[in-house]
């Protein structure tokens, strides 16, 4: 299983190429960098007791149009806090998107292999138990206890993507794929993105 630190710096390198690629290419023909930020939603696993939850968050997206139809691309996406035990998520995703393009919109498909790092807290609680009248009750002692679990899977996002290009320069783009997270065995998990790119 991959550590975190090693997912984070495969993650930054091959964004790095791509950035270092893509400037270079640009030199010689019309530029093909596309730099956007988005708003994810998912429903997905990673509650340590209380099974699915509901993400929200957000990130940023790099992507290098090889040609028309065929680009590379690489997501982050942060969610924060969800759930009763405080699920929160890293996620990276890296690889292709190919399809139509028009000259207002497109659509196209994606496949993009990449990781999840899972973060959560449980604290138990003690109940809360009154005597009933007339009965002898022993207290018994009971201290909460708080443990944070922490793993990073492989996932692979594949999907469908639509674009609107209002100028030359803008991208609006709404993404919906299904995130399958690799643990002891597959999960399916939907996740809808809307977000905004520019090109230069």
């Amino acid at each position: 299983m991959p550590s975190f630190k090693s997912a984070v710096i495969f993650c930054a390198s091959l964004l790095f190429t791509l950035v270092f690629h893509a400037s270079v290419s640009a030199q010689s023909e019309a530029s093909k960098v596309e730099v956007g930020v988005q708003f994810s939603v998912t429903e997905a696993g990673g509650s340590y007791w209380f099974g699915r939850v509901t993400s929200v968050g957000g990130g940023g997206r790099v992507t290098f149009n090889l040609m028309r139809n065929l680009a590379l691309e690489g997501e982050l996406n942060y969610f924060p806090s969800a759930g009763f035990d405080n699920v929160r998520k890293f996620q990276g995703q890296f690889g292709v998107k190919s399809g139509l393009r028009f000259d207002r919109f497109g659509v196209f498909g994606k496949a993009r292999p990449g990781f999840i790092d899972t973060k959560y807290d449980f604290r138990t609680f003690c109940p809360i138990f009154r005597c009933p009248p007339g009965v002898v009750c022993i207290p018994t002692p009971c201290s909460p206890v708080s443990f944070a679990v922490a793993n990073t899977d492989l996932s692979l996002d594949v999907g469908g993507v639509i674009e609107f290009y209002p100028s030359k320069l803008v991208t609006v783009r709404f993404d919906v794929g299904d995130t399958i997270v690799n643990r002891s065995f597959a999960t399916h998990n939907l996740q809808l993105s809307a977000g905004v790119g520019f090109r230069f």
